[in-house]
C-alpha cells in the first residue's frame, strides 16, 4: 500500500504568505530542497500536508506541541473539553485579575495616603 498524497498549490500559498522556500518550509520540518521540489508538482505525503495546514493555513505552530501540552489538545479535539468555554473562562480570569491588580494598586495608594495623613510610616507598599 503506497502512502497517501495531496496535490495542492503550495507555491501559492507561500507566496501568498510572503515567505521564500527556507521559511516556508523549515517551519513545518521540511528542508528547502525538499519545499522546492514539493512545489515543482512531486506529491507531497499528506503527514506534511497537514502540517501546512495546519501551521500556514490555520496559524497553529505544531512546534509548540508538547508531551505537557498534548493531552489538553487531545481533549478538545475529541470534545471532552469544550474550547469555546475554555476561551471565555480564561478571558473572565484576564478580566478579574486586571481589576483585581487595579484594587490591589489602589488599595496600596489608600494605605500610604492613611499613612502620610497620620504621619505613620509602616512599610506599606505602594
Amino acid at each position: 500500500m503506497s502512502e497517501q498524497t495531496v496535490n495542492h498549490d503550495y507555491r501559492a500559498l507561500r507566496r501568498q504568505k510572503g515567505l521564500n522556500q527556507q521559511l516556508f518550509w523549515n517551519q513545518v520540518g521540511v528542508t528547502q530542497s525538499g519545499g522546492s521540489r514539493y512545489e515543482n508538482e512531486r506529491s507531497v505525503p499528506a503527514p506534511v500536508a497537514e502540517l501546512v495546514r495546519l501551521h500556514h493555513e490555520l496559524g497553529i505552530d505544531t512546534r509548540q506541541v508538547t508531551p505537557q501540552n498534548a493531552a489538553l489538545i487531545r481533549a478538545i479535539l475529541s470534545e471532552q473539553l469544550d474550547a469555546e468555554t475554555l476561551l471565555n473562562n480564561a478571558e473572565r480570569c484576564r478580566d478579574l485579575m486586571d481589576v483585581l491588580g487595579c484594587a490591589a494598586q489602589d488599595l496600596g495608594a489608600l494605605a500610604a495616603s492613611v499613612n502620610q495623613t497620620l504621619g505613620t510610616d509602616r512599610g506599606v507598599v505602594a
